[in-house]
This record gives structure tokens, sequence and C-alpha cells, in this order.
């Protein structure tokens, strides 16, 4: 497996923070014939996460993808090394992930090649299987995908793309491989950033694979480079985070007098903070805990700066913990800028290792004195992605740029390709 990300080099100033790393879940999670390779960065504030992968193959494997899905989530190390709690599923801005996933049709080989026909992909998604474990949260949980417009991308005749080639001889016989969507990219963004995936699709001039590449392009809100200074030897008036309420319900087989606490997380802050153990406690539904935390048990939070507008970019990462092992119960972000006017309430699910474990709500405030709320309108730059299909990479990204007006961001446009190939 091969990720490559090119960037112009006047570009150079902007991105920092590279990390590279690769995940093993071949036979015994030792072989590398199977796995997961990742490439991180910040462009500006932003950071980015991108994931090639090459899951277990054959119709009837779908638990061991989803289990490959989760080992790379959890093993692949590269992002901010404080926030190793967290899987790789939030440790970034904006994750993408792409490669030959491997699921299948579930579908009669002959009723698919009906429908490919007649571009039913509709009527075909409802056999997918990555569709259907994305529904049952089995894997992906909280991922994007485009909506499908393009014909299975697997199995054609290398140097063809007549027909598929659906048959495949060996020696222990003929093995059927069903037209299927095996090549895929998918996302998972913060809240509240703005992306909008402007194209999704398949190439159907390149031969070197029995698969087509796939590609798609993204349009990405990145945040300025920070020129104001740190506020943590001022004497000013400083903005803060209040916590007025928090409750979460969290899968546990654990008694109902175990006890938990909250870490926050989160780059406006100097260092993690945590809140007291919960002082409020139920278990009404067997195999889940309802937990409760009031103000006096969660935490101040100071932000680095108290700039309007560089708080409304900021996200909180929050981790449900028991105080007995430090076990995380699950995992969350929350956007500052959806909590910004007054007392606020935030609820989402909480998720673990890939896993939806439950849910967690609250109250928030957020304090910014009169003389930082001001907000200014800027230049940006337009960053644009673009793939060299005459180059033989796969996964292959390139960077170019513009100028463009624009009030809260800076546009970035991804584009993606994977290519499965010699």
């Amino acid at each position: 497996m091969r990720l490559a990300v090119f960037a112009k080099p006047e570009h150079e100033s902007r991105i920092s923070h590279v990390n590279t790393a690769s995940v093993k879940t071949g036979l015994g999670n030792t072989l590398g014939n199977k796995g997961g390779v990742g490439v991180s960065f910040f462009f500006n504030r932003t950071s980015f996460g991108f994931v090639n992968c090459h899951l277990t193959s054959g119709s009837e494997k779908v638990l061991r993808r989803n289990q490959n899905f989760v080992d790379i989530l959890r093993l692949l190390s590269m992002g901010d090394k404080q926030l190793s709690a967290f899987d790789i599923s939030l440790r970034f801005t904006h994750l993408f992930w792409c490669g030959d996933l491997n699921y299948r049709l579930d579908l009669d080989v002959q009723d698919i090649l009906k429908h490919v026909s007649k571009r039913e992909f509709e009527e075909l998604m409802f056999a997918d299987q990555l569709t259907r474990e994305r529904q049952k949260r089995k894997a992906f949980f909280n991922f994007k995908e485009e909506k499908i417009t393009f014909p299975p991308t697997y199995r054609y005749e290398r140097g063809s793309r007549d027909c598929y080639l659906w048959q495949k001889y060996k020696t222990s016989g003929v093995r059927v491989n069903v037209p299927s969507w095996c090549d895929r990219i998918l996302w998972k963004s913060y809240p509240e950033t703005h992306i909008i995936c402007t194209a999704y699709g398949c190439t159907d001039d390149i031969f070197t694979s029995d698969h087509s590449p796939v590609f798609a392009t993204f349009q990405v809100g990145v945040t300025s480079q920070c020129s104001s200074k740190s506020d943590v030897n001022s004497s000013v008036e400083r903005a803060w985070i209040e916590l007025e309420e928090i409750d979460a319900i969290v899968k546990s087989s654990s008694s109902s007098k175990a006890k938990f606490f909250i870490e926050f997380h989160s780059s406006c802050l100097e260092e993690t903070q945590r809140s007291s153990e919960n002082n409020l406690q139920g278990c009404d539904v067997p195999g889940f805990l309802k937990l409760g935390w009031t103000c006096q048990q969660l935490p101040k939070l100071i932000p680095l700066l108290s700039d309007l507008e560089y708080l409304q970019d900021q996200h909180l990462l929050l981790s449900v913990k028991s105080c007995d092992g430090f076990e995380s119960y699950g995992e969350c972000c929350v956007a500052l800028r959806s909590v910004m006017d007054a007392s606020q309430k935030f609820e989402t699910f909480l998720s673990h290792r890939g896993e939806e474990m439950g849910s967690i709500r609250g109250r928030v405030r957020v304090h910014v004195p009169k003389d930082r709320r001001a907000t200014r309108k800027k230049i940006y730059d337009l960053f644009c992605f673009q793939k060299d299909d005459k180059g033989p990479g796969r996964g292959n990204v390139s960077l170019a740029a513009t100028r463009i007006p624009v009030t809260r961001y800076g546009c970035l446009s991804v584009k993606m390709q994977y290519c499965k190939g010699q």
C-alpha cells in the first residue's frame, strides 16, 4: 500500500506536524498483505488525517473486515500525541479514509449485472455490505460517504472495462467474485466545520488493475494561522468556558457503585482538565449506567486565547473514564461554535474504538470579554488539491493555490484518488 500527499514548495510554511504510520492486519496481525497506512499534518491550524487501507477479502468475511477497521482505527499512531487517549477518528479536524475496503454486494451476480446495465445503483445499495454495517453501526460509525452514482469498481479483466470478470479460476476451484463497490472514500469531520463533497466517481481510462480507480473532491474550511499571542501571562480579562451540567449514558457491565470522571482535551487548552467523580448515578436499563455531574464537579476551562474569532473554531474532546483503572467508556467532540451564545445545550453520541457506547448531553456557557468579541473580514487562500492522472501512484494528492475573499474560512479543495494496481 502507498499513500502520498503532495504540496507545492510555497505552502511549506503552512504545513507542520507531519506524521506517518502503518498497521498490519494480515494473518495474526503480523502479515502486511492487509492493513492500513496513514499521513497526518496541520495546514495552518486545521488538522488533516489521511488513511489508505486494504481489508480482508471474500464475500463472507464481513465481521473480519469490521475488525480490520477497528484495529486500524485503534492502532494507527499519528496525530497529536496529547490525544493518544482517542482513536484517530477524533484526533483530526478532517479524516479522509480510502482504499480497497472489500465489502461486497449480497446479491446474485445476474441480478447485479441487470441493475448495473440499467444504472439502478440505488437498488444495489440495499445489498451493499458496507452500507448495511454502517446502518447497524458496526463499522465506520459517524463517517460519511457521498451518494454512489457509478458502477461497481470490482472485478474487471485487466486491460479492459468491457465487462465484469466475476469468475476467478483457482487450483481449489472456481471462486465467484460478484461485482461490488470494493473501493471507497469516506470521511469524518468535527461538528460545525465546513466540508462539502463536490464529486465522487470512478475513472474509466486506467486499466492496470482489476479494480477501477475511485476519486472524490471536497471543499474544506481551513482556519487561518494564529496571529495573537497566548493570554497566559496577560493581566487583562480572559475568556472562560463554564460547564454547568453534564449527563451521560454508557454501556457498562460494572456495578452501579463504580465512579467516573470526564477528561477535557482541546488545542485551545494549555493542558488536559478533568472533573471530579460523578455525584449522580443510576442503572435504569440493564447493561447501561446513567451518570451525572453538576457544576460543582466540573472544571472551569481557561482557553489560551480569548478572542471570539479564535474560540468559534475550537472543539472540546470529552472522554468518560472510570475512576478505577482509568478505562475509557466513550469519547465525543463538542464544537464551541454551537455553544457560544448564552447558555447552550449540546447532545451527541459517545463512541470507543469505532463502536457506539452511549450518549452524552450537557449545558455549556462560553464567556468572552466584550473587547475580544470583534470579528473581521480577511483574505484567505483557496487551496486546491489535484491528482496527476499520468502518474502510477495510488492515493496521490497534490496542492495548488489562488486568492479569494471569505469571512470565516479559507477554502481548501481536496481531491483524492484511490488506484489499486500492480
